[in-house]
Protein backbone atom coordinates (compact mmCIF):
# COMPACT_ATOMS: atom_id res chain seq x y z
CA UNK A 1 0.00 0.00 0.00
CA UNK A 2 1.45 3.32 -1.13
CA UNK A 3 2.17 6.34 1.16
CA UNK A 4 -0.03 8.14 -1.06
CA UNK A 5 -3.84 6.47 0.64
CA UNK A 6 -4.33 9.55 2.79
CA UNK A 7 -7.53 9.99 3.59
CA UNK A 8 -9.48 13.02 4.92
CA UNK A 9 -11.84 11.49 7.56
CA UNK A 10 -13.50 12.09 11.56
CA UNK A 11 -12.00 10.89 14.71
CA UNK A 12 -15.32 9.90 16.19
CA UNK A 13 -13.27 10.36 19.72
CA UNK A 14 -12.66 6.76 20.94
CA UNK A 15 -12.46 6.15 24.27
CA UNK A 16 -9.03 4.44 25.29
CA UNK A 17 -8.00 3.34 28.89
CA UNK A 18 -4.79 4.65 29.01
CA UNK A 19 -1.59 5.73 30.44
CA UNK A 20 0.10 9.05 30.44
CA UNK A 21 4.44 9.36 30.09
CA UNK A 22 7.22 11.56 28.83
CA UNK A 23 9.27 10.10 26.44
CA UNK A 24 12.28 10.61 24.53
CA UNK A 25 11.97 9.33 21.28
CA UNK A 26 14.77 6.33 21.07
CA UNK A 27 12.53 4.90 24.51
CA UNK A 28 9.04 5.38 23.25
CA UNK A 29 9.46 1.66 21.97
CA UNK A 30 10.26 0.29 25.44
CA UNK A 31 8.07 2.68 27.31
CA UNK A 32 5.25 2.25 25.53
CA UNK A 33 5.16 -1.90 25.15
CA UNK A 34 5.55 -1.46 28.95
CA UNK A 35 2.15 0.71 28.92
CA UNK A 36 0.36 -1.33 26.70
CA UNK A 37 1.24 -4.19 28.97
CA UNK A 38 0.25 -2.40 32.45
CA UNK A 39 -3.24 -1.41 30.86
CA UNK A 40 -3.59 -4.88 29.57
CA UNK A 41 -3.12 -6.31 32.98
CA UNK A 42 -5.52 -3.34 34.67
CA UNK A 43 -8.46 -4.15 31.92
CA UNK A 44 -8.23 -7.68 32.80
CA UNK A 45 -8.21 -7.56 36.15
CA UNK A 46 -11.33 -5.11 35.82
CA UNK A 47 -12.46 -7.12 33.48
CA UNK A 48 -13.03 -4.58 30.70
CA UNK A 49 -13.05 -5.96 27.16
CA UNK A 50 -10.55 -4.19 24.81
CA UNK A 51 -12.30 -3.67 21.69
CA UNK A 52 -9.86 -1.79 19.44
CA UNK A 53 -6.53 -1.37 18.69
CA UNK A 54 -3.05 -0.27 20.83
CA UNK A 55 -2.87 3.44 20.68
CA UNK A 56 -0.54 5.85 21.78
CA UNK A 57 -0.91 9.69 21.60
CA UNK A 58 1.84 11.96 21.13
CA UNK A 59 2.20 15.63 21.98
CA UNK A 60 5.72 16.89 20.92
CA UNK A 61 7.42 19.06 23.72
CA UNK A 62 10.54 20.83 23.87
CA UNK A 63 12.92 17.63 23.32
CA UNK A 64 10.73 14.87 24.14
CA UNK A 65 7.24 13.89 23.67
CA UNK A 66 4.52 13.66 26.13
CA UNK A 67 2.80 10.70 25.17
CA UNK A 68 -0.47 8.22 26.49
CA UNK A 69 -0.67 4.60 25.62
CA UNK A 70 -3.58 2.07 25.92
CA UNK A 71 -6.38 0.26 24.08
CA UNK A 72 -9.27 1.36 22.65
CA UNK A 73 -12.65 0.26 25.16
CA UNK A 74 -16.23 0.95 24.64
CA UNK A 75 -16.86 1.18 28.06
CA UNK A 76 -15.77 3.48 31.41
CA UNK A 77 -12.58 2.44 33.03
CA UNK A 78 -11.89 2.53 36.68
CA UNK A 79 -8.87 4.51 36.87
CA UNK A 80 -6.25 2.98 39.17
CA UNK A 81 -2.08 1.71 38.76
CA UNK A 82 -1.72 4.73 36.89
CA UNK A 83 -4.08 4.03 34.50
CA UNK A 84 -6.94 6.33 33.25
CA UNK A 85 -9.47 7.16 31.06
CA UNK A 86 -8.40 9.44 27.68
CA UNK A 87 -10.48 10.04 24.71
CA UNK A 88 -9.17 11.07 21.18
CA UNK A 89 -10.35 14.47 20.31
CA UNK A 90 -13.54 14.55 17.98
CA UNK A 91 -11.63 16.03 14.60
CA UNK A 92 -11.34 15.55 10.83
CA UNK A 93 -7.87 13.84 10.45
CA UNK A 94 -5.39 12.87 7.66
CA UNK A 95 -4.65 9.33 8.25
CA UNK A 96 -2.66 7.13 6.41
CA UNK A 97 -1.47 3.08 6.42
CA UNK A 98 1.82 2.57 7.03
CA UNK A 99 2.98 -1.46 6.34
CA UNK A 100 6.88 -1.96 7.28
CA UNK A 101 8.68 -1.38 10.05
CA UNK A 102 8.19 0.97 12.98
CA UNK A 103 11.72 2.96 12.19
CA UNK A 104 10.24 3.87 8.77
CA UNK A 105 7.35 5.83 10.16
CA UNK A 106 8.87 9.09 9.44
CA UNK A 107 7.36 8.01 5.70
CA UNK A 108 3.84 8.21 6.60
CA UNK A 109 4.11 11.29 8.36
CA UNK A 110 5.71 13.16 5.86
CA UNK A 111 2.67 12.08 3.45
CA UNK A 112 -0.30 12.80 6.06
CA UNK A 113 1.29 16.81 5.10
CA UNK A 114 1.40 15.39 1.39
CA UNK A 115 -2.34 14.18 1.23
CA UNK A 116 -3.36 16.90 3.25
CA UNK A 117 -2.16 18.94 1.07
CA UNK A 118 -3.74 17.28 -2.03
CA UNK A 119 -6.82 17.49 -0.13
CA UNK A 120 -6.33 21.26 0.03
CA UNK A 121 -5.86 20.95 3.89
CA UNK A 122 -3.08 21.62 6.09
CA UNK A 123 -1.98 19.59 9.46
CA UNK A 124 -2.22 20.77 12.53
CA UNK A 125 1.79 21.11 13.71
CA UNK A 126 1.00 21.87 17.20
CA UNK A 127 -1.79 19.25 17.89
CA UNK A 128 -1.55 15.46 19.12
CA UNK A 129 -0.81 12.75 16.30
CA UNK A 130 -1.40 9.46 17.20
CA UNK A 131 -0.55 5.55 15.83
CA UNK A 132 -2.91 2.64 15.83
CA UNK A 133 -1.39 -0.71 16.01
CA UNK A 134 -3.18 -3.21 14.27
CA UNK A 135 -0.43 -5.69 14.34
CA UNK A 136 1.01 -8.26 16.94
CA UNK A 137 4.34 -8.20 18.81
CA UNK A 138 5.70 -11.44 16.98
CA UNK A 139 4.36 -9.96 13.22
CA UNK A 140 7.38 -9.31 10.89
CA UNK A 141 8.60 -5.70 10.49
CA UNK A 142 7.85 -5.79 6.71
CA UNK A 143 4.28 -6.69 7.72
CA UNK A 144 3.59 -4.22 10.48
CA UNK A 145 0.33 -2.52 10.14
CA UNK A 146 0.27 0.82 11.47
CA UNK A 147 -2.49 3.21 10.94
CA UNK A 148 -1.17 7.08 11.11
CA UNK A 149 -3.53 9.66 12.30
CA UNK A 150 -2.91 14.10 12.63
CA UNK A 151 -5.26 16.73 13.01
CA UNK A 152 -6.01 19.00 10.02
CA UNK A 153 -6.38 22.67 11.03
CA UNK A 154 -9.79 24.11 10.42
CA UNK A 155 -10.53 25.51 7.68
CA UNK A 156 -11.54 29.49 8.42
Amino acid sequence: MGHDDVTITRETGRRLAAVHYEARTEDIGAKAGEAFRRVAGHLARTGVPITGPAVSVFVADEDAFSVTSGFVVDSDVEPGEGIEPFRLPEVEVATTTHLGPYDELDKAYDALGRGAAAHGRRVDDTGPMWEEYWSGPDTPPTQTRTVVSRPLVTPR
